[in-house]
């Protein structure tokens, strides 16, 4: 038997193909159909895909599609039923009689992607903790490090900082 990965390749011509931005997925093939949707990430591509079907797709016709394993294909769906913000389907599942269950989607509709103005801005530092804990200072906190580590007899100078602090 022959372990050569290059037998089972699909060659596709270079506008063909497209590279999803994660990189821990391979290249795969844009249908004619929705290659104006290129530079979307690859389960939009998939979402407006399934739309132009206008019926219930199976995982088995978007690895034809897209030129991808089932399995991966089936990662797209449970992708596509929880993507709500971006794409509205619903979703329905065959029970085979292995107990596998088998899920077939209907996309309704495609959204755009929300504009940068939408989109959440990051919330600042989170507030400061009333508690003790957590609000050391970060100095005092290396030098106590510092000296813990360079002494065999860290409790004594705990002790002794103590004593300096409520003598002053």
């Amino acid at each position: 038997m022959s372990s050569d990965k290059s037998k089972g390749k699909i060659v596709f011509s270079g506008n063909d193909i497209h590279y999803p931005g994660q990189t821990n997925h391979d290249a795969c093939f844009i249908p004619v159909s929705v290659r104006q949707y290129a530079g979307e990430p690859l389960y939009i591509i998939v979402a407006h895909w399934c739309l132009l079907q206008q019926n219930w797709v199976q995982r088995n016709q978007i690895a034809e599609a897209v030129h991808i394993t089932a399995r991966r294909a089936s990662n797209l769906i449970a992708y596509l039923r929880s993507k709500t913000s971006r794409v509205v389907s619903i979703c329905r599942h065959q029970t085979l009689p292995n107990k596998a269950r088998r899920y077939e989607i209907y996309v309704i509709r495609v959204l755009d992607s929300p504009t940068p103005s939408t989109r959440r801005e990051k919330a600042g530092p989170p507030p400061v903790s009333k508690r003790r804990v957590g609000n050391g200072d970060r100095s005092m906190a290396n030098e106590l490090w510092s000296r813990l580590g360079s002494h065999s007899n860290a409790g004594k100078i705990l002790k002794k900082k103590e004593d300096e602090d409520d003598g002053t």
